[in-house]
């Protein structure tokens, strides 16, 4: 687990938010060179998603959770702001970067690898439960099932779990790292200065 911080660096672990989007893409390419990451999540969800917000990732029990599940497997970044603004952008940033369509609706967890120089392997997939126990165990459940999938090194796409009515969505495209580097920089630079 990966959190941005508005600002400064986090306790321990975390990045600045604009550390983290001048530096995201090597950020990135260090993990999977030091054996940090196989593939990477982001959690994007805005500022009335209490069950995520305040209960999953602000708290230590669900954080440490997800952490160990993900070990070296995943590296799971995910915005820790109170500030509304600044989820509004960080979620329009990646979005834009991911060329992701607003038939999605948040909260959702985006997969994604990094594989020569390409972004690539995007999924979406939405959450779609409001109870804070359920919530969890929605989030937890995509998680581990992806985990599984890189550690038994298949090549399918992630398949939804019995108990799980989300609908994984698959998009078929690569983005070139410099197109995705551009974006972040031209229009993710921009919106998180016009904030502070």
């Amino acid at each position: 687990m990966v959190p941005i911080f508005e600002q400064g660096e986090g306790q321990g672990i975390g990045l600045s938010f604009d550390r983290f989007l001048k530096r995201f893409i090597f950020i990135c390419e260090e993990h999977l060179e030091n054996g940090r990451a196989k593939s990477f999540v982001f959690i994007l969800y805005d500022f009335s998603d209490k069950q995520i917000k305040d209960e999953i990732l602000k708290k230590q029990g669900g954080f440490a959770q997800l952490d160990r599940l993900s070990g070296k497997d995943l590296s799971v970044f995910y915005l820790h702001s109170d500030n509304e603004d600044l989820l509004n952008a960080f979620n329009e940033i990646f979005l834009g970067a991911f060329e992701i369509k607003s038939e999605f609706k948040l909260p959702f967890v985006l997969f994604f690898n990094v594989i020569d120089r390409e972004v690539e392997d995007i999924e979406v997939v939405e959450l779609e439960q409001t109870d804070l126990l359920f919530a969890f165990k929605e989030l937890y459940d995509i998680i581990e099932n992806y985990v599984g999938m890189i550690k038994n090194k298949k090549t399918a796409k992630i398949k939804p779990t019995a108990n799980t009515v989300t609908e994984f969505i698959q998009t078929a495209k690569k983005i070139a790292l410099e197109k995705f580097i551009k974006f972040l920089f031209e229009q993710g630079i921009e919106k998180a200065h016009s904030i502070f």
